[in-house]
């Protein structure tokens, strides 16, 4: 028999029946391996997880030196309560407007309101001659006429008491009145019927009468009521102390 060359090739079967028991050997071993680095892979992580000993304890002992800040302010601990106190109500002032505004008190020297409303058609004259259309002749008049409708009311213009009613030869039914201060006023050429006697307490305003055609003196003049003003006993210009046309 031939001798087999060492370099000869063996049959294929035989091949794997020899390297069959290395290479399981092999499989084994790598198998082992890698369940044992498994195994040690989990402690090498927690292990990386855990802080350090001397980092833990550090942190209380820094935290526990940090010195407390002195203000140089007082703390507040609490916001102040602030009340609100009631305001006080002033007293009024009085108006300075409102009393420059204010009517003003009568004085002495106030025209009182006329006892008709009318236009003089015969003036006071008593220091000179005037024509009578009734006398025909020249003739002095201590008095004004007053043009208005017969009928109309006659007013008392000052406050006083009734001192006569009469009728007049010359100026018909006439009133005199008398009011403070000696001053006097008289209403003639009025109607008959007088609704005051002597006596008498009378305002400004108050009716004496009304107009009528009793004045004999003055009949020729249209209708009108005949007004004098005495100022102690002194026939005065109504027209200075009344408000006349």
């Amino acid at each position: 028999m031939e001798e087999m060359n060492e370099f000869e090739t063996k049959p294929r079967g035989t091949f794997w029946r020899d390297w069959g028991v290395y290479g399981a050997l092999a499989l084994c071993l790598a198998i082992i391996g890698a369940a044992v680095a498994l195994t040690s892979l989990p402690e090498k992580e927690e292990a990386q997880e855990a802080p350090p000993e001397n980092l833990t304890a550090a942190a209380p002992r820094q935290q526990e030196a940090l010195p407390e800040l002195e203000l140089d302010f007082p703390r507040q601990t609490s916001l102040p309560v602030i009340r609100i106190l009631p305001t006080a109500t002033a007293e009024p002032v009085p108006s300075q407007v409102a009393e420059a505004t204010a009517a003003p008190a009568k004085s002495a020297g106030a025209k009182a309101q006329a006892p008709v409303s009318g236009q003089v058609i015969w003036g006071y004259a008593a220091d000179k001659l005037i024509y009578s259309k009734t006398l025909d002749q020249w003739t002095t008049h201590k008095a004004v006429d007053i043009g208005c409708p017969e009928g109309t009311a006659v007013k008392c213009v000052l406050g006083g008491t009734v001192e006569k009613v009469y009728t007049d030869d010359q100026l018909g039914v006439t009133v005199i009145v008398k009011h403070s201060s000696d001053r006097k006023t008289l209403y003639a050429n009025l109607n008959e019927t007088v609704p005051v006697r002597a006596g008498d307490k009378v305002n400004a305003g108050t009716v004496l009468g009304t107009v009528g055609r009793t004045a004999l003196s003055e009949c020729a003049l249209e209708s009108h009521l005949h007004f004098a003003f005495f100022v102690k006993g002194k026939a005065v210009d109504p027209t200075a102390k009344v408000k006349l046309g």
